[in-house]
This record gives structure tokens, C-alpha cells and sequence, in this order.
């Protein structure tokens, strides 16, 4: 899914069931970070589904 960063709107493809913390390419703000399952979103990331 493509999650868009709450600070620099920039946009980063991240997978649902990601492993480890996802960070922003453009300014380091953390956008999802690991449960055991699907990956958990930060408060205030929008989010688009990939079809």
C-alpha cells in the first residue's frame, strides 16, 4: 500500500505484513511499525490500497 507521511507528504510503498519499522525516505519519521501480524500505521498516515 502507498502511505502518504504526515510531516513531508511525501509517498512510500510499505507491505501490510512488514517485519520491521518503516521509515520516510525524506525525512525519517517512523510511518509503520511491526505487531507479529499486519504492520500498524502511525497516527495521522493516509493510506491507498494497491490493486
Amino acid at each position: 500500500m502507498d502511505v502518504k507521511c504526515p510531516g513531508c507528504f511525501a509517498i512510500t510503498t510499505v507491505f501490510s505484513h512488514a517485519h520491521s519499522v518503516v521509515m520516510c525516505g525524506s525525512c525519517s519519521q517512523v510511518l509503520a511499525q511491526p505487531t507479529g501480524g499486519k504492520a500498524r500505521l502511525t497516527e495521522g498516515c493516509s493510506f491507498r490500497r494497491k490493486v
